[in-house]
């Protein structure tokens, strides 16, 4: 027997066996108002007692137990432990005997002591914590949790089902990118050690004067005042302005996820490996305080959106970013291959179109399998719009440091932290 609840702590409830027992109790009431003998009346009285005594325990039991989740939203990379806490309250009088608790584990394949059987007095609170591994990177829910108790008496036992989950997010695997800063624009974020790109508004220190230096980065004051000091403490020369250099570049990570264009025997190991980098290098330009923007190529996706899904470069997009990434799936069985339409590939067309709308100074980093000579002569051609185009590439064989067309070539390592 299954019904909802009036309850909102419960989404279904089950009863387990309470028809035959309230068919006892009709029969052990007859027996009392009918039958001739007062011993058989009294344990008919008794027996009809105890049923409906125990009914009403566990009715008040399922009104009055509840789950409560601590987190609402539990995010977390790849091949780390996941703590999942959860209480059982029982607010009213009446203690609950053979509580057995236990949570679903969702989308993770891995997890221990998600199960629990204990004892709950009135009035208390029962803590519950349960370990998941997350072995994979994803997106989806924990839960919901069950709960089955019954009175004392094992009469009526139920099982109910909690309304609350728990979202999991997964990110991908973390990993260390140590990519060179490029020249960019000035007047930014990051410090440079190139004094050309000085600020002029932040000023760093002071310093004596030496020959050669403009007239305008003296500063008059500190320098007057250096001169009223008294004698022992009196510096006899001028004192000279230095400032921060900083820099500024967007990062725009261009992740080629065509499963067409990956090696078919590594096709899965490499295609989690290009995420990796991508997440790699987004927690780099994050740590940076980097504008940070990402282009997703996914011919196999949504038709209807195209093949590449932008999110542009801004602050703040470091978790819409991992979130995504989270949710990518992994190509399964033979990848059917996509149009080619000339003889350049489809994620470097798609790269040529979507470089020409970036910002000035982007710096844009095309993560995926190695490409053809010709694709990488085509893409040089992106350095007239100001970008600096850099390639962070997967390939069995040992490549030069430099692609065709002069960008710099970074090849990534089939596995471990350290992605160079």
């Amino acid at each position: 027997m299954r019904a909802r609840v009036k309850s909102a702590d419960w989404a279904l409830v089950q009863k387990t066996g309470p028809g035959r027992l309230l068919a006892l109790a009709g029969i052990c009431a007859a027996v009392y108002l009918f039958a001739p003998l007062y011993l058989l009346q009294f344990l008919a009285l008794f027996a009809l007692f105890v049923i409906l005594g125990a009914r009403l325990y566990s009715e008040y039991l399922l009104r009055r137990i509840r789950v409560v989740r601590r987190d609402r939203e539990i995010r977390c990379f790849r091949f780390e432990w996941a703590d999942v806490e959860l209480a059982v309250e029982n607010p009213g009088r009446l203690p609950a005997f053979m509580l057995a608790m236990g949570d679903s584990p969702g989308v993770l394949a891995v997890f221990k002591e998600h199960k629990r059987l204990a004892t709950l007095p009135g009035r208390s609170r029962l803590a519950f914590t349960w370990r998941a591994y997350c072995s994979e990177r994803c997106t989806g829910s924990l839960g919901p949790a069950q709960l089955r108790c019954s009175d004392p008496l094992g009469l009526f036992p139920f099982a109910v089902t909690a309304r609350e989950t728990t979202r999991l997010v997964v990110y991908p695997a973390p990993g260390m990118a140590g990519i060179p800063n490029p020249g960019g624009i000035p007047l930014g974020k990051l410090v440079s050690r190139n004094p050309l790109y000085e600020d002029l508004t932040r000023r760093r220190s002071l310093r004596e004067y030496r020959s050669g230096d403009e007239p305008r980065r003296i500063n008059w004051k500190a320098s007057i005042r250096s001169l009223a000091a008294p004698a022992p403490a009196k510096t006899p020369a001028l004192l000279v302005n230095e400032y921060e250099a900083a820099i500024s570049y967007p990062l725009v990570v261009f992740l080629n996820l065509d499963p067409y264009e990956y090696v078919l025997h590594k096709r899965e190991l490499w295609f989690e490996r290009a995420i990796e980098a991508a997440a790699a290098l987004c927690l780099m330009a994050s740590r940076d305080r980097q504008d940070l923007g990402i282009i997703f190529y996914m011919p196999w996706g949504d038709p209807e959106a195209g093949p590449c899904a932008l999110i542009k470069p801004s602050p703040f997009t470091l978790l819409p970013i991992l979130e995504r990434l989270a949710g990518i799936k992994r190509p399964r069985g033979p990848a059917a291959e996509t149009e080619n339409g000339g003889p350049l590939r489809g994620s470097t067309r798609s790269l040529l179109d979507q470089g020409k709308r970036l910002p000035y100074g982007t710096r844009l980093v095309y993560t995926g399998p190695e490409l053809p000579q010709e694709d990488y002569i085509a893409l040089s051609t992106l350095r007239a719009c100001r970008l600096s185009l850099e390639y962070l590439v997967l390939d069995e064989r040992r490549l030069g440091p430099l692609a065709p067309g002069g960008a710099p070539r970074y090849q990534m390592r089939e596995g471990g932290y350290d992605l160079l």
